[in-house]
């Protein structure tokens, strides 16, 4: 009986943390994709929420975003010099 309340226990305990991890590599996916996006000139909250709810699974598709947005306002023969 003891061992199986332990047993219980240790489980809830890693579920727990496993959903805290999850919560604040969200909210750090969120910082960092708002911040990307302001520097961007992309929609701020539109990322940022993004960010929250896939976390860095969606960095390909800001690149891509971020690239097109570019091809967009230079074409894709334009020279752009990036610092």
């Amino acid at each position: 009986m003891k061992f199986a309340i332990l047993r219980r226990l240790k489980l809830v305990v890693g579920c727990f943390v496993v959903l805290l991890l999850t919560g604040l590599i969200g909210f750090i996916s969120a910082l960092f994709f708002y911040c990307q996006a302001l520097a961007s000139g992309l929609g701020r909250k539109r990322w940022a929420f993004a960010g929250l709810l896939f976390g860095p699974f969606i960095w390909p598709m800001f690149c891509m975003k971020k690239r097109m947005k570019t091809n967009r306002k230079f074409g894709f023969g334009g020279l752009i010099f990036r610092a």
